[in-house]
């Protein structure tokens, strides 16, 4: 099964923008360019795994 470290990278920092949107101490106008790049990368995501032409990948 080949693996796919983007995927995972920009899973990764997905993850890290939920938790700092998550702690409250972030201002509103760094809380928007954290979600509006949350959005791309999970559009990403979703594009890379959808022309995967039902390939298998690991990315852990």
């Amino acid at each position: 099964m080949p693996k796919d470290p983007d995927i995972k990278r920009q899973m990764d920092r997905v993850k890290e923008i939920i938790d700092r949107l998550d702690a409250d101490d972030v201002s509103l106008e760094d809380g928007r360019e954290l979600y509006d790049e949350g959005q791309n990368l999970l559009s990403e995501i979703r594009e890379r795994l959808q022309d995967g032409d039902g390939e298998v990948i690991e990315i852990e």
